[in-house]
């Protein structure tokens, strides 16, 4: 039986019509009505999350998993509130969820009453539709309803554009549950047209194609894309791509890298850059590219917003990334063959480098020479180089999340996969729950590398029945937040600094222990090796932590014999022309 509330069953089918498969509920009295009605429908499967912050998060991973939009119900007030980290991050990544809050009556808002505070409007701008309705009383009301309800939808299902709300206002009684049907769906069809590059573009591809010094900047994209991969990999013969494990697997870190380019090309002018994504992690490519003077720069996105991120932009395309890599791709090998053919006859020859880019490549190999030979002193660098070292020999399917802080620098030193990351706001809540939400989805090993603090603020993530053994969590504990001690420039006395970074004594056992999740803990690197076996290959039925013990000084130190050997082997790999006292100073920060 379905809720007697008319708009419940309305918003459940325009739900089904428009295909939603998947929604993360909370408990609550005044969503009662809409949970039932998604738990009585066969084509919507619901996940039971406790925390409201966790469970949109989880909505977030789910999104991430299925490219879908995914449903997050919450019941009325600050249940509300609690959302709102997880709608930035999906915000600012184009991810989308639909968030449906459940409301007291309009007539009751602000005239304290129980949980009557304002639900529709105060979110800073970060819907991409907001709607605000009531129960259903006429016909008129109902068409208006289905109006507002479907333009939310569609705009949900829209390419890459973010999140929605349904706000519902509900009166009581809340649990009668009469109805032996759903309306029938009114259901105002959404087609979006196939996009073509207009000529304009075209013409900046060859712009781009003809210039001398140009470079490609790729930041973070919402979904890893197999054939993306391949497009970039393709287009590094022939431009200097920068881009990170989170846009493509096909990826170096770039942060360490730029520097060793920046002081061995020594080019002050740049002809044209195009640029695409998201936000980046290096800040030594932000720093590198607002520094230069740049001719011409072409931000290439879907959205229409102009970002300007390196402060030099000329102008936007508006259209997906891929759909403007593939055609860059095609007219470079079209101009490529009809310039090797003009000189020689023949199309197949090398292809040349100019000199930008053969610095580039140099940084490069350098970098990635350095990284392999380095083996760092038992340390969170150390961790993670095991772990993506011996995930490399796995013969299962994997995903791999890592938390923002130190977490996805290294990651970015060591990762030879595609990473995702909750880069939107760049925050340190909701990693482990966005993981877990995405190991829900797949049959794929998931991974989730996350920092001491940020598993402690995200640790109901893991307190949750549904949870499964593809589910693994490797903490990387030094006791306090490591990364604020590796800022360059803070000097501050000890008594201030353990409040900087969050000193504590806390251990992730305990809470393993009453959510029924196995537990690892390493101290040293022969526990690493042996431990690290066991959390890759184990077969469970429930998740497993591996807790890494590290101290900060270690963690330092680490990064320093790295920098050592780029210095030392820089003379004789590079010419002697770089001076490399740069490479992993930012990292910190």
């Amino acid at each position: 039986m379905y809720s007697d509330k008319n708009i419940v069953n309305l918003l459940t089918s325009l739900l089904i019509a428009k295909g939603i498969k998947k929604a993360v509920v909370c408990p609550g009295s005044r969503n009662i009505p809409i949970i039932s009605n998604l738990r009585t429908v066969k084509e919507i499967e619901c996940i039971s999350v406790i925390d409201e912050r966790s469970a949109a998060f989880y909505a977030l991973g789910v999104s991430l998993a299925t490219g879908t939009p995914t449903i997050v119900c919450v019941t009325s007030g600050s249940a509300f509130l609690n959302t709102l980290p997880a709608i930035a991050e999906a915000h600012y990544r184009q991810v989308p969820i639909i968030l449906i809050s459940a409301d007291r009556p309009q007539e009751w808002i602000e005239r304290n009453d129980g949980q009557t505070m304002v639900q529709c409007g105060p979110t800073y701008g970060l819907f991409n539709s907001e709607v605000d309705v009531n129960d259903i009383s006429n016909g008129e009301a109902e068409n208006y309803s289905s109006l507002l309800i479907n333009n939310a939808l569609n705009a949900a299902l829209r390419d890459n554009r973010g999140p929605v709300h349904i706000n519902i206002h509900l009166h009581e009684p809340l649990f009668d549950f009469n109805k032996t049907s759903l309306p029938e769906k009114k259901d105002i069809e959404f087609l979006q047209a196939e996009k073509v590059l207009p000529y304009r573009a075209m013409e900046i591809i060859k712009d781009f194609i003809l210039s001398e010094r140009k470079i490609i900047v790729i930041g973070q994209l919402p979904y890893h894309d197999e054939e993306i991969d391949m497009i970039v990999k393709e287009l590094k013969m022939y431009y200097i791509v920068m881009c990170e494990q989170l846009s493509t697997a096909s990826a170096e870190p770039i942060d360490a890298i730029v520097d060793i380019f920046e002081d061995n090309s020594a080019i002050e002018n740049i002809d044209m850059v195009l640029s695409l994504g998201n936000t980046l992690v290096s800040k030594n490519t932000k720093r590198y590219l607002r520094t230069k003077k740049i001719s011409s720069l072409w931000e290439i996105n879907d959205n229409g917003i102009i970002h300007d991120t390196f402060m030099s932009q000329t102008g936007i395309i508006d259209c997906s990334c891929k759909l403007f890599l593939k055609a860059l791709l095609r007219l470079t090998k079209e101009n490529y063959k009809e310039k090797q053919t003009e000189k020689t006859g023949n199309a197949d020859n090398e292809i040349s480098q100019d000199i930008l880019k053969t610095h580039w490549d140099k940084a490069i190999t350098h970098i990635e020479m350095c990284i392999d030979d380095y083996v760092p002193v038992y340390s969170q660098m150390l961790a993670i180089r095991c772990f993506e070292q011996s995930l490399e020999d796995m013969e299962y399917e994997s995903e791999v999340h890592y938390a923002n802080s130190m977490e996805i620098r290294i990651g970015c030193l060591y990762s030879p996969h595609y990473i995702w990351c909750n880069r939107g706001v760049n925050g340190i809540e909701g990693s482990v729950s966005t993981a877990a939400g995405f190991s829900l989805t797949t049959s794929s090993m998931v991974f989730c590398i996350t920092g001491d603090l940020s598993f402690f603020y995200d640790q109901n993530a893991l307190w949750n029945n549904h949870l499964k053994g593809n589910f693994r969590v490797m903490i990387l504990n030094n006791n306090c937040g490591g990364i604020f001690s590796q800022l360059k420039g803070l000097n501050i006395p000890d008594g201030i600094m353990k409040y900087v970074e969050g000193r504590h004594t806390a251990t992730a056992k305990g809470i393993c222990e009453q959510n029924d999740i196995g537990y690892m803990a390493v101290r040293d690197e022969e526990e690493l090796r042996i431990s690290m076996a066991h959390f890759l290959i184990e077969k469970t039925n429930r998740p497993i932590v591996l807790e890494v013990f590290t101290s900060p000084d270690d963690d330092r130190q680490a990064f320093v014999g790295l920098k050592k050997m780029i210095n030392l082997k820089s003379a004789s790999n590079l010419n002697g022309n770089l001076n490399c006292s740069k490479e992993l100073e930012h990292y910190a920060s």
